[in-house]
């Protein structure tokens, strides 16, 4: 598919086929996108621990489980746990990051030149600021663009995924044995959908003019009707949901599987 549908026909996935397991080959696509998306200082601060069901013992799981996320917890044979590593920015490591990024000529024009202003001017700063800047913004905005990457090559192999939070995120990070260093993020739902790949049509979104602005906030950016046709044309906007036929599917989904006619899969506050 070219990326423009990829990203259209993405969907949350909340069914999955409990049966198919999902080959390794594709989890490690998902996880060389991530390594290769793009990051502050290249410090790749993403990390994540993948969970193969299967594999994982009754505690773990229902660790892992969101109040909200009984049908994915119920049917996805991969999680995949990401977490931001805050000693990726520690300053020696940081600085040795940039100096990489000058020597593979990602900065700067001139090798010597480019370090020297990096020491003189740079490290200085980043020394004060480093453990700031591990958790700020832009580490968790690195996070998010290494997550998308994955889950867009999810989709593209043919796979759903269902990003999730829980209550309980600090504890599941203890029970992986992640480093005190560690921040847990969120966990990520991989399977073969069980629902159709159209899930019903795409969620409804607010209007471009009431996200986006134009030279300041209150002048909405104006979109341009031949643009959105282009993109309904590339598959990248399609019919919003639900699709008349999408309470048929959730039923027999459910039956289907096997599974209860509800969402919630533990009582919040416990």
């Amino acid at each position: 598919m070219e990326l423009k549908e990829v990203i259209g026909r993405r969907r949350t996935i909340r069914f999955f086929l409990p049966h198919r397991p999902v080959e390794r080959e594709k989890i490690q696509k998902m996880l060389e996108a991530a390594r290769h998306s793009s990051c502050v200082g290249n410090v790749m601060n993403v990390r994540g621990v993948v969970i193969w069901r299967d594999q994982a013992s009754e505690s773990l799981l229902k660790a892992l489980t969101p109040p909200l996320g009984y049908q994915q917890m119920q049917t996805a044979p991969v999680f995949i746990f990401w977490y931001n590593e805050r000693a990726a920015y520690q300053i020696d490591k940081w600085i040795d990051d940039l100096y990489g990024l000058v020597r593979a000529r990602r900065i700067g024009t001139s090798v010597e030149g480019t370090i020297a202003e990096i020491d003189k001017r740079l490290k200085p700063i980043f020394s004060m600021g480093w453990e700031a800047s591990s958790v700020s913004p832009l580490a968790f905005m690195d996070m998010g663009l290494a997550i998308a990457q994955a889950t867009l090559v999810a989709y593209d192999e043919g796979l759903g995924t269902c990003m999730m939070s829980s209550p309980r995120i600090e504890r599941i990070g203890k029970m992986l044995n992640l480093p005190e260093t560690a921040v847990p993020v969120a966990v990520q739902a991989v399977g073969y959908p069980a629902e159709s790949w159209e899930a019903g049509g795409q969620t409804p979104k607010p209007p471009l003019g009431e996200l986006f602005h134009e030279m300041s906030h209150g002048q909405p950016f104006e979109a341009d009707p031949a643009v959105a046709e282009e993109l309904k044309d590339a598959r990248m906007c399609q019919d919003t949901a639900p699709l008349p036929w999408r309470d048929a599917e959730l039923q027999y989904l459910i039956r289907a599987l096997g599974l209860e006619d509800r969402i919630l899969a533990v009582e919040f506050g416990t």
